[in-house]
């Protein structure tokens, strides 16, 4: 419940409840609803330097030191909220089931775990996680909020969400989009007297202090004086319940959100002179609306994805080649070929900047109390990738990270090797190194084959899905092998990842 609705609707009762005792003991009885849990993906494409992306190590306790000198550096203060799942493999890899395009493939499998149509479209034969978690456990069963920066597209190589088969669900670009829809939630009606004071911070009590003084001045018996006492108490108790970060402008303006600010990080969008702001203003701005969704409980599936065929121009980086064929290391769209010169050094540039803009989602979801926790705590926020390495277009060994617990469900401050066997870090700077000024396009791990069907199963359950029939669920997507005839061949979740 909002706060200001809860203020609106308690403060004139505050004088009668004492004496409605069924009442009032229902509400000595009743507990604060649990937080909701949420699950939410920054996604990036064109994989990374595998090698210089993990932890130090492979499995057990996580500390500050397991990732200093990574990619992942900046989040050694969130060590103990980090899990790294290793080994995870999403099957239908480039010529393992489908031969199409490695791109397509990953795009239209990652969330579906289905095969993609063989026709022009190339979209998924289902839909999409996001989706199904949506439709569980987002209040109404909305559809999920599903964010990019940059232009908005119906390309399988920028789609990653579908709400049916064959049916993709783009992303929302436009920061004034959100905005508007979230304004409608705190910001419609004729602004009361009421409303002014609750911005102020003013509680219900607040609201009705002049009638109270006037009742408490009453000639009344000890045992009623001690009732309001008891009603005030309990009051105040209820009140000290409710989210700290209520769904109201004052909030949003907390957390950079105003209709100003808003429009300066919504001009310029697209992919001509306007995308460096489109990925710095606007993508920053599209996190801040993120966090006060969940602030306001708008949406409790939420996705967030970078474009992956740009070439980056700002905060420092000017590339001259984009981000795709810089992961092939030739600068093109071409397969093999001759090193571009610098090459690695421009991908751990943007490893760099994409773990930064994680970092900042991390950090900011962490700072925004609720309940006996933080917003990242009630949630799951993982940084999920197109591909391991893009050289080799490969999607094992995946490089995944999961920030916050999801309410408890998930371990913390844990690196969990899920194949049970030396996986290593991939081999992402075998080529364009020294002499070597060719480009070879088998560089990734032949490890980490663990089907990420089982971590989604997990992510479900997490944030309180069921299956059909009730009860945990056991499977998600068409096949976990390379045998897609197979179906699943794993069901059930990841009990070595549950807290």
């Amino acid at each position: 419940m909002k706060r200001r609705v809860f203020l609106k609707g308690v403060a004139g009762a505050a004088l009668a409840a004492p004496f409605l005792s069924s009442l009032h003991e229902q509400e000595v009885k009743a507990q604060p609803a649990p937080a909701p849990r949420r699950m939410v993906i920054f996604y990036t494409h064109n994989g990374c330097l595998t090698n210089r992306w993990f932890p130090k190590i492979e499995s057990g306790p996580l500390t500050a030191e397991h990732l200093a000198g990574t990619t992942l550096a900046g989040l050694t203060p969130f060590a103990s909220k980090m899990l790294f799942p290793r080994g995870l493999k999403m099957f239908n890899s480039y010529a393992e089931i489908q031969t199409i395009d490695p791109h397509d493939q990953a795009m239209g499998s990652k969330l579906t775990c289905a095969l993609i149509n063989d026709d022009k479209s190339r979209y998924a034969t289902s839909h999409s996680l996001d989706h199904e978690i949506a439709k569980q456990i987002n209040p109404g069963g909305a559809s999920p909020l599903v964010l990019s920066v940059g232009s908005a597209s119906t390309n399988i190589k920028e789609v990653l969400s579908f709400s049916a088969p064959n049916t993709a669900f783009p992303a929302v670009v436009n920061p004034k989009t959100v905005y508007n829809q979230l304004t409608g939630l705190f910001g419609g009606g004729a602004t009361t007297e009421g409303d002014h004071r609750v911005k102020r911070g003013e509680s219900a009590i607040d609201l009705v202090r002049e009638d109270l003084r006037s009742y408490q001045s009453l000639n009344m018996s000890k045992a009623d004086q001690r009732r309001v006492s008891d009603w005030l108490d309990l009051l105040r108790s209820t009140e000290q319940k409710l989210t700290p970060a209520a769904c109201n402008d004052a909030t949003a303006t907390a957390n950079g959100v105003t209709a100003s600010a808003v429009d300066a990080a919504s001009s310029g969008g697209g992919f001509g002179g306007g995308l460096a702001k489109s990925f710095t203003a606007g993508g920053d701005m599209m996190m801040n609306l993120i966090a006060l969704s969940m602030i306001c409980d708008m949406n409790r599936s939420i996705i967030l994805v970078y474009p992956g065929y740009v070439t980056f121009g700002w905060d420092g980086i000017q590339h001259d080649a984009d981000h795709h064929g810089l992961s092939h290391r030739n600068g093109s769209f071409a397969v093999g070929g001759t090193c571009k010169n610098g090459v690695l050094d421009m991908i751990a540039e943007i490893d760099a900047w994409y773990a930064s803009k994680y970092v900042r989602l991390v950090t900011l979801l962490d700072s925004i109390v609720e309940g006996d926790g933080t917003l990242l705590d009630n949630t799951a926020t993982m940084w999920l990738p197109e591909l391991a390495d893009g050289n080799a277009h490969n999607t094992n060994n995946l490089p995944i990270v999961i920030a916050g617990s999801a309410g408890g469900y998930l371990k913390q401050g844990q690196v969990v090797n899920l194949e049970g066997r030396n996986l290593g870090t991939g081999n992402s700077e075998a080529d364009c190194t020294g002499d070597d000024t060719s480009v070879g396009f088998g560089t990734g791990s032949n490890t980490g084959n663990v089907p990420i069907n089982k971590l989604y199963v997990t992510l479900m359950n997490a944030v309180g899905c069921k299956a059909p029939g009730g009860g945990p669920v056991e499977t998600w997507g068409q096949f976990d092998s390379r045998d897609a005839e197979a179906g699943i061949t794993k069901p059930g979740e990841f009990t070595e990842l549950k807290a």
